[in-house]
């Protein structure tokens, strides 16, 4: 009988034992399991890469637009960012839905290109808006990519109207522009604005008269055109003016077509020579080379014939 007391004690306290193991166990297991689900997202976000949003509002006769261009630093370099697949968002004044109210929230959103820009076309309502509102903030916002980090930026601009007039009387050709600016309810010269007088390109703008001149104090800036430049095809030639980058206004541009008589240099026709392309080889040297694998496919041709012919008479 004492034996089996002594038994009944000694399972009684390998049991007590055990459950103070088993929970021991349990709770550090749980302080684990919390400590690294508090620090999972810490991690996450720190391997996401981040990137800068640089934004420019355009204004092109008339027309707003906004223009975003993302890069990153990788090993002390800047290099574009081409691989942001979630979409940029574009708000006005507050990130929210659109409220039809106000006139603010989401307006447009877009996706980067090869280059890393991105350009957000306005809504339709917007135009009404801007009848009555002339100063503008802007919001860039892109949430939840699983490359990069969640970025925002924003731009405060306000309107600007910038006019252009053509002189062409006599031998002098001749080109004169101004700028006035949103500021206390009304539109001032914007004095000592880098404005630019150019002539419109395929791709770019080629500026005329002097570098590095600001307008007046009433806004105004002019210059000569240059009576060699070639214009468009259709005997016209594209004039424009640009204020770029400010940080008031943006960049503002107005463009004027006026008759040309310099027309752009024709391309020549193209002959048939030996350096041409292949639409447009010498007719000797095409003929000869058809003629010259017509001659090589002929007689493979014949020689497959001949073992045909082959083939029958020895079955024969």
């Amino acid at each position: 009988m004492k034996e089996m007391k002594n038994e009944y004690l000694h399972i009684k306290s390998r049991w007590s034992q055990c459950r103070i193991i088993f929970i021991s166990v349990t709770i550090i297991a749980l302080i684990i399991t919390n400590n690294s689900a508090i620090g999972q997202e810490p991690k996450d976000t720190a391997s996401k890469l981040s990137f800068t949003m640089n934004i420019n509002a355009i204004a092109s006769n008339g027309t707003r637009s906004l223009k975003v261009i993302v890069t990153r630093k990788e090993n002390k370099k800047t290099i574009m960012v081409d691989d942001l697949n979630t979409p940029l968002d574009l708000y006005l004044k507050e990130i929210k839905d659109y409220d039809a109210v106000t006139g603010t929230g989401w307006m447009s959103k877009t996706l980067l290109n090869n280059e890393g820009e991105g350009i957000f076309i306005f809504p339709s309502w917007f135009r009404g808006l801007a009848d009555s509102v002339h100063e503008y903030t802007f919001i860039v916002k892109m949430n939840a990519d699983p490359k990069y980090q969640d970025a925002e930026e924003q731009i405060s601009i306000a309107d600007a109207i910038v006019k252009l007039e053509y002189s062409g009387e006599d031998s002098v050709k001749s080109l004169a522009a101004s700028i006035s600016g949103w500021k206390d309810q009304a539109y001032i010269p914007v004095a000592n604005a880098e404005l630019k007088l150019c002539i419109k390109r395929t791709f770019n703008f080629l500026p005329i008269g002097e570098a590095g001149v600001a307008t007046d104090s009433l806004g105004e800036i002019s210059g000569e055109i240059p009576l060699d430049v070639p214009g468009n095809a259709n005997r016209t030639i594209t004039l424009a003016a640009r204020l770029e980058d400010d940080d008031t206004y943006g960049t503002v541009e107005v463009t004027k077509d006026v008759p040309w008589a310099i027309l752009p240099k024709a391309n020549p026709i193209r002959g048939r020579t030996l350096w041409s392309p292949g639409d447009n080889a010498p007719l000797l040297l095409v003929i000869s080379s058809v003629i010259i694998i017509v001659i090589i496919w002929g007689t493979i041709f014949y020689l497959v014939s001949l073992l045909f012919k082959i083939k029958r008479l020895g079955k024969t």
